[in-house]
């Protein structure tokens, strides 16, 4: 009997402590505590620090940010940019456009054999194109011209224009010619050109003109008039010449010409 009530008082006194709270030492290990470093448990999804392996789409499941964009200091500037440094080299498709500034056709390409080796043309035909590369910012040389030098293309007032300033109802125009470099936003300069009229003229001009849109490969001009406001640059032919204008309306009853015609440019990759 004695042994009886022995065993029934150990097992009250065992059940006793495991009833009782028991230190929270288990969970402290769970936990960030500063005098035994970080901890992770199996199953806690990795930081950022932690899973440097994974992909974006990884990431996305498990509710991690995305990795930032990798950058390479070699990389050429993205074409976005709007930066003619971006064409590469190819030719300059023409094509007419409405007076609304809808495309309605191909005209041809901007020729290698200008006029009176001053000012570029439109020719229908492509082994008659003028073949242009990257020249830096903004800029575009000309490879096949039959203007050897200088050999940036860019824009050079019209001799006849007053001055090199475009507007609305102005009749001011430039040339399409070859001319030597000048920089970005610059306001026209007196370099020299392809349409310099007598030895020692420098008719105003510009070379860091173009932008290629890298969705459609439109090739626009900006003019940068002598305030340095941006210029309404619109570009026409008139015959088969390439000039630009701020009010094409304008330039038409100034000249008193039919054969004006609204055009825009597309850069064609070789």
């Amino acid at each position: 009997m004695f042994k009886v009530f022995s065993l029934l008082a150990a097992l009250t006194t065992l059940s006793a402590v495991l009833a009782s709270p028991q230190p929270a030492l288990a969970t402290r290990t769970l936990l960030n505590d500063s005098k035994h470093g970080s901890r992770s448990s199996p199953n806690e999804i990795p930081s950022r620090e932690h899973a440097p392996g994974l992909t974006n789409a990884q990431r996305l499941a498990r509710g991690l940010p995305l990795k930032p964009p990798s950058r390479r200091s070699s990389a050429r500037r993205a074409m976005s940019s709007a930066s003619a440094s971006s064409a590469s080299r190819g030719y300059i498709q023409v094509w007419s456009v409405d007076d609304n500034g809808s495309p309605t056709g191909v005209l041809g390409y901007v020729s290698k054999t200008t006029k009176a080796h001053m000012q570029y043309r439109v020719d229908s035909s492509l082994d008659h194109a003028l073949l242009v590369s990257s020249g830096g910012e903004h800029n575009l040389v000309t490879l096949n011209s039959d203007i050897t030098s200088p050999t940036f293309l860019g824009l050079v007032q019209d001799p006849e224009s007053t001055s090199s300033g475009l507007a609305k109802r102005s009749s001011n125009s430039l040339y399409l010619a070859s001319t030597e470099q000048t920089s970005p936003n610059a306001t026209p300069q007196n370099v020299g050109s392809s349409v310099n009229t007598r030895p020692g003229r420098s008719l105003p001009a510009e070379s860091a003109v173009w932008t290629v849109d890298p969705n459609t490969n439109k090739l626009s001009a900006q003019w940068i008039n002598p305030d340095a406001s941006a210029a309404p640059t619109i570009a026409f032919i008139h015959d088969t010449n390439v000039l630009f204008t701020g009010d094409l309306d304008a330039y038409r009853q100034a000249h008193h010409s039919a054969q004006v015609q609204r055009i825009e440019f597309v850069f064609v990759s070789t």
